[in-house]
């Protein structure tokens, strides 16, 4: 049986932990080529160790996404290295939460931005002129559901996903003519270095979540798998949402 990315190229960011962490061991175990992003390269380098040792193929680029020389380096990188940029999963991102009138311009406007927004930006347009050559190619957004719900006490964080749902959607109307498909994972509540298991928020998060319980970042990974391969060819401007029926329910009853 084939692999559902055999031979693929995939850049993902964010990727020494979470959910970045688990699409990076995913991706490399269904065949693709995975060129690994991120900002520890202690935890970027033992991931690159660990996928190798289970017979898959990568690399670690030290990058911080907020600055595009990084962002240019990572697909230089990988283009030299591999001749083509068939995937690209934009996955870093931070979550910020704080009472509104308290927010600080640059600690938490600011920086949430640049990250959960711009760098996305950024690196499509680094990697898009690869894919537009090629005719073909699959770009995934990491979103939330806090972009199309809206979470208190995180209106930097809400506000920076919900750019990223229309900017998903722009860019999918824009270059599906060239062959490339642009499409979001939605997340709910998962378990990561943001949302620790047994932690305060994510007790206080499971009473909305009908399943009773928050993803595993794998669970996650495999919505992005199936969006990053071509057994989504007819998704253009999706948004999946995995959530665990979060935004199913009302949630004031």
């Amino acid at each position: 049986m084939s692999k559902r990315l055999e031979n693929k190229v995939a850049i993902i960011t964010g990727a020494t932990s979470g959910i970045g962490y688990a699409t990076a061991i995913l991706f490399a175990k269904e065949g693709a080529e995975v060129v690994l992003a991120g900002r520890r390269e202690n935890l970027g380098n033992e991931l690159v160790d660990k996928i190798k040792s289970q017979g898959g193929k990568a690399v670690f680029v030290k990058t911080d996404a907020t600055k595009l020389d990084d962002l240019k380096h990572l697909v230089k990188t990988a283009a030299d290295l591999h001749g083509r940029i068939d995937i690209l999963v934009n996955n870093a991102g931070v979550l910020t939460a704080f009472n509104f009138t308290e927010m600080d311009e640059v600690k938490d406007f600011d920086t949430t931005f640049n990250l959960n927004v711009k760098s996305y930006f950024l690196l499509c347009k680094e990697v898009l002129p690869y894919m537009v050559e090629q005719r073909s190619g699959s770009i995934v957004n990491t979103a939330s559901i806090g972009g199309i719900i809206g979470i208190p006490h995180c209106p930097a964080y809400s506000a920076s996903k919900g750019a990223i749902v229309m900017f998903t959607k722009s860019l999918a109307g824009e270059y599906a003519k060239a062959g490339i498909r642009v499409n979001a994972i939605l997340p709910g509540l998962t378990n990561s270095e943001m949302v620790p298991v047994g932690s305060d928020f994510e007790k206080e998060a499971i009473v909305g979540v009908p399943i009773g319980r928050a993803a595993a970042p794998e669970e996650i990974a495999a919505g992005t798998l199936f969006l990053a391969s071509d057994e989504s060819s007819f998704c253009v401007g999706t948004c999946l949402v995995v959530d665990g029926g979060a935004t199913s329910v009302d949630r004031v009853c």
